[in-house]
């Protein structure tokens, strides 16, 4: 590259108005540009220069107005004032708040292109109103037919009525916002600028006023160009290419010579971890890539790139309309347009490499081998990382290669990154969606996230060993402020315990509430010293207080969850600078501030369709033949924008390297920017197509068994009792076993927001418990009568799921929950329907009243194998292993004694240790019924199911056992139903008369509502009196219990790695 854009500018400067440039004032599109515009005035001059004023348009036009730029949700606030003022509709300013952006980004349209707001809002009905449109040429005339011809026929569609409703509504609603924002002495920018282009005097600070650097033109920036211009007072400096300007010698080159080079022998020197590889399915044919390019890349010389931003202030579809004025005819070019080093440099020789890459951390890493590559990075600010996606910029910078020591970055760090933005919004969670019981307790799952946040600790000391006493029932806040009115620390007294907010909390109680947090963990992390930390938290204190003060003025009335949606809103769109020389080193930037800036090299990163052109909508309220009849903004002319910063980008750049993502998961498209593809096609250039890939294939973790070492054993020891569960947990995987049951390790916590299937089953248990407890307290034998009182009143079913969802501390206060709870009440009916064929019977006793425990006792050798048999002592002969009695139990002397056969194992004196080991549970409901088929009582024990059913049928006691079958049979759910009815079998407080117990399992998803039988089936034969298994089960429990404890026996990981996908301990396997 020769000289840049701004030298050129530069050179003219000087040699027109010489060194004393005091009484100019340069004016550019954005704020990067002056700095580098700076430096080459003082370089070229060689001598102390009086430097000109560098402002943007925008301070331009602020500058000779009274009007202040309002924030922008105080714009929301008064906007909505005045919709419910013009068209009497009570719409609350959360709903309103979305559409009320568009409707503010329309009147901001509206002012920017000097629209008459009355003409575009007329009413569509009364046709005539639009008889007078001599001042529309035909092209607007045909797109304004079009449309209202929409409106012309008889048809009254419900979505037509209030679309006409609203409309005929929206001049006055502009009218009145403009009035109310006048009079407080505020404004948006589009009314801004109006008033400033209107005004019939302006009073001019400088003598000269150069715009450097514009392309699309809108109308308020026009009349004040060509009236800057009468004066004398303003000069122009385009940056444009011949390439993209529309000439009829410009036509498509498809000669052989300009074909894509995709040879193998292309390729790039790069880290062993990744290098590039060129595979042959992605070689690129012209006629394969311009028939597979999803934009109309025609060659017409009508249809050239112009950007049409440059060279029309309307463009379409990247094409210049002849009736359209060009920017250079009405404002005359400084520079010479005819001058081929200024403006004929994009069909110079250039490499240029297209990259796709898998993910966006891949095209990060490449960044540092493209700056190591020909050492890039020495060439310092002419070599520049472009992101089209800017969230690739945490990846980025931890990537910089250490010999890139300087590195000027210009889109500064993301606030919403920073820890002061999470504490934000997990503070925003508790106090909302976390406070219980009226606000005067916190829901364990928001507090824990909380104390996990590492500025947690700078809370006050007192409030978070308070918060930290949670366990599961819930943290009171007036346990906290007890203790306030005892001790105080700080001025700050109270702020975590909420102490004199209202509930539910008020908007403006609660952004000051957590300002205050945020301050505090300001004061506590002043003295670290660390600068991101410091301004992360006041910016973030800011934006609070902007919106308290909102809040407090009345203006801001939301609810808060649209509070804190509009904080996230805010944080997202604010970033903190980074400090430097900015015109020292390699420049990494987001496209916006390339502007007017040229380079040598240049890495394009993300560039895939939706970055590059960047989140191109039409979203508004005006319809796009009415924009396009007015001359307002359309998607087209937000297209030619990007498509001109695309372009002049590469101009002057002799080495391009562009990078896109082909993933297509996780919403990517994997497409290129159409921009590339256009690239392609008509630029002439060879391009060399190249996709990166990691060179290394990282071996997964395989988990390993964990061996029984005298600590592992020890925990073991203290394990005194176990549960159906564990033993489940135990038979699926033993390594899983020790993670929860040795090792203690917690699984997450579910989101409260949401129901997970435990959950959901948990809410389903305690509505059936609570019915039957109702039925149960009137009567001890349910009739008919009393299940159908709930049956025909579903609003009585619907408390009792309400009391449900209470009890388990959930509240379905969203969409998904609400179908949950819709789908409980229709289980709940099914379980009723069923039970009813059942009538009468007697329910026994029901969840924590149902409380089955008995002891097992059995024998294992120091050694570790067992003698004499799995849990068969040596001596005495007689095998002593038997299920015992214990309190609640109700077992009476050891009646379940175990009659496993024995072995012809020579018997030994090795040493033994006995064990006496707690097994059981809480048993979902025990019924006391009259068995059909016998007539005779039988005692069933009843186990609710929401889940599917087993896919087959368990054949044996065998395969009760066997873990192949958990997934497929749910052996799991046989094993607990048989364990608790053997043990009520043998109570002599469930079962004092010796009834035969039989399991049942309950599945009320799949369940009919007439003739089911829930009574658990071995090789299809129901299982009438569990006695019958009672020997074969016990031997092979004691095997699985013997297994658990034996020394020898590592906890080994299952064999089948479909079982790991939903483990919660997979991440510590390694898979």
């Amino acid at each position: 590259m020769n000289k840049t854009f701004l030298e050129y500018v530069a050179e003219d400067i000087i040699s027109k108005y010489g060194t004393d440039l005091s009484r100019i004032a340069v004016v550019f599109p954005n704020k990067r540009a002056a700095l580098f515009l700076n430096e080459h005035l003082a370089r070229l001059a060689g001598q102390p220069v009086w430097s000109p004023a560098y402002i943007t348009i925008s301070d331009l036009f602020r500058q000779h107005t009274d009007l202040k730029t309002a924030d922008p949700i105080k714009l929301i606030c008064d906007i909505h004032k005045s919709f419910t003022k013009c068209t009497g509709i009570d719409e609350t300013l959360d709903h309103f708040y979305g559409w009320g952006q568009l409707l503010l980004a329309d009147f901001d349209d509206i002012d920017k292109n000097m629209a008459d707001a009355d003409s575009i809002f007329c009413n569509l009905k009364d046709i005539h109103e639009l008889d007078d449109i001599s001042y529309l040429n035909d092209e607007q005339k045909e797109m304004l037919a079009r449309f209202f011809a929409n409106f012309s026929d008889n048809i009254e569609s419900e979505l037509k009525k209030r679309f006409l409703s609203l409309w005929s509504h929206f001049g006055d609603i502009y009218h009145d916002y403009n009035r109310r924002l006048t009079e407080q002495g505020i404004g948006y920018e589009g009314a801004i600028y109006r008033k400033v282009a209107s005004e019939q005097t302006l009073h001019l600070k400088y003598d000269k006023y150069l715009f450097v650097g514009f392309n699309l033109l809108q109308k308020v920036e026009r009349l004040l160009f060509s009236r800057l211009m009468k004066e004398g007072k303003a000069k122009f400096y385009w940056d444009f290419d011949e390439y993209y300007m529309p000439s009829p010698s410009h036509h498509l080159n498809t000669s052989p010579s300009h074909h894509l080079n995709t040879s193998p022998s292309h390729h790039l020197n790069t880290s062993p971890s990744h290098h590039l590889t060129t595979s042959p399915s992605q070689q690129l044919s012209g006629g394969a890539l311009v028939s597979s390019a999803p934009t109309n890349l025609t060659t017409s010389p009508s249809q050239h790139l112009s950007g049409g931003a440059l060279v029309s202030s309307a463009p379409t579809n990247l094409t210049t309309s002849p009736s359209q004025h060009l920017n250079l005819s009405d404002f005359p070019n400084e520079l010479d347009n005819t001058d081929p080093d200024i403006y004929a440099n994009m069909r110079r020789p250039k490499r240029i490499r297209f990259i796709s890459s898998p993910t966006e951390n891949a095209q990060a890493r490449f960044a540092a081998n493209w700056l190591l590559e020909n050492h890039r990075y020495r060439a310092g600010r002419k070599t520049a990382v472009v992101m089209c996606d800017e969230s690739i910029l945490l990846p980025l910078m931890h990537s910089l290669p250490p010999e890139a020591d300087k590195v000027n970055i210009t889109s500064g760090f993301p606030l919403a990154m920073t820890p002061v933005a999470s504490l934000v919004m997990l503070l925003f969670d508790l106090y909302t969606l976390g406070l219980r019981k009226k606000g005067t307790a916190f829901n364990p799952h928001y507090l824990k996230k909380l104390m996990a946040h590492p500025y947690a600790r700078h809370l006050q000391e007192m409030h978070l060993k308070e918060m930290n006493e949670v366990h599961l029932k819930g943290v009171h806040l007036s346990q906290v402020h007890q203790k306030e009115e005892q001790q105080t620390i700080g001025e700050n007294s109270g702020c975590m315990g909420m102490a004199g907010m209202p509930y539910p909390p008020t908007s403006a109680a609660l952004l000051q509430h957590i300002a205050t947090l945020i301050k505090q963990v300001g004061i506590a992390t002043k003295p670290e010293g660390d600068p991101l930390t410091q301004e992360s938290v006041f910016r973030m204190y800011t934006i609070l207080n902007r919106l308290a003060t909102l809040a407090d003025s009345g203006d801001l009335l939301v609810d808060n969850t649209t509070l804190r949606r509009l904080v996230s809103q805010l944080v997202s769109s604010s970033s903190i600078p980074f400090h430097g020389e900015p015109v020292v080193g390699v420049q990494i930037m987001g496209v916006l501030e390339t502007r007017n800036i040229d380079f040598d090299h240049l890495l394009l990163l993300s560039c895939n369709e939706g970055n590059m052109p960047k989140g191109i909508n039409d979203s508004s309220f005006i319809p796009y033949s009415i924009r396009k009849a007015h001359g307002l903004t359309t998607i087209d002319n937000k297209v030619a924008i990007y498509s001109y910063y695309f372009h002049r980008l590469l101009q002057r750049a002799g080495d391009i390297t562009i990078a896109y993502n082909n993933s297509t998961d996780n919403g990517h498209t994997g497409e290129m920017s159409r921009f590339m593809l256009q690239l392609l096609v008509e630029s002439g250039q060879q391009i060399d197509h190249y996709s990166l890939t990691a060179k290394n294939h990282p071996t997964p973790l395989m988990p390993k068994p964990i061996q029984k070492d005298e600590t592992t054993l020890s925990k073991l020891q203290q394990i005194s009792s176990l549960s159906p569960s564990a033993l489940n947990t135990y038979i699926r995987c033993p390594l899983a076993f020790y993670y929860q049951y040795i090792a203690h390790i917690s699984e997450p916590h579910p989101d409260p927001d949401t129901i997970d299937n435990r959950l959901f089953g948990n809410i389903f248990h305690r509505a059936a418990y609570l019915i039957y407890k109702d039925i149960t307290d009137r009567s001890p034998l349910i009739e008919k009568a009393h299940i159908q009182a709930y049956l025909s009143n579903r609003t009585l079913l619907a408390n009792v799921v309400d009391r449900a969802f209470q009890a388990e501390q959930c509240t379905p206060n969203n969409g998904l929950q609400l179908i949950n709870r819709e789908v409980i009440i229709q289980y709940i009916t099914k379980l009723l329907k069923i039970d009813q064929q059942l009538c009468p019977f007697s329910i026994l006793a029901m969840e924590e009243e149902a409380k089955v425990y008995t002891q097992l006792s059995f024998t294992i050798p120091s050694e570790g194998a067992l003698v004499g048999g799995y849990g068969i002592p040596a001596i005495p002969t007689q095998p002593t292993c038997s299920v015992g009695a214990l309190k609640g139990g109700a077992l009476k002397g050891g009646a379940l004694v175990s009659s496993a056969p024995r072995t012809n194992a020579p018997r030994t004196s090795a040493p033994t240790k006995q064990y006496n080991l707690t097994i059981g549970g809480i048993i979902d409901r025990l019924d006391a019924v009259t068995d059909k088929q016998t007539g005779k009582p039988r005692i069933r024990v009843v186990d609710y199911k929401t889940g599917n059913k087993p896919s087959s049928a368990i054949k044996s006691i065998e395969e009760v056992f066997d873990p192949k079958n958990i997934a497929s049979k749910h052996s799991n759910y046989y094993l607990q139903a048989i364990l608790y009815s053997l043990i009520v079998s043998r109570s002599e407080r469930w079962n004092p008369t010796g009834h035969p117990v039989s399991p049942a399992l309950l599945f009320i998803k799949q369940a009919p509502a007439n003739h089911y039988d829930p009574t658990l089936l071995i090789d299809k034969h129901p299982i009438s009196d569990v006695t019958v298994y009672e020997e074969e089960f016990l031997t092979k429990l004691k095997e699985t219990v013997a297994d658990i404890y034996s020394p020898d026996t590592p906890f080994t990981p299952t064999d089948d790695r479909k079982k790991c996908e939903l483990c919660p301990y997979r991440m510590l396997c390694g898979l």
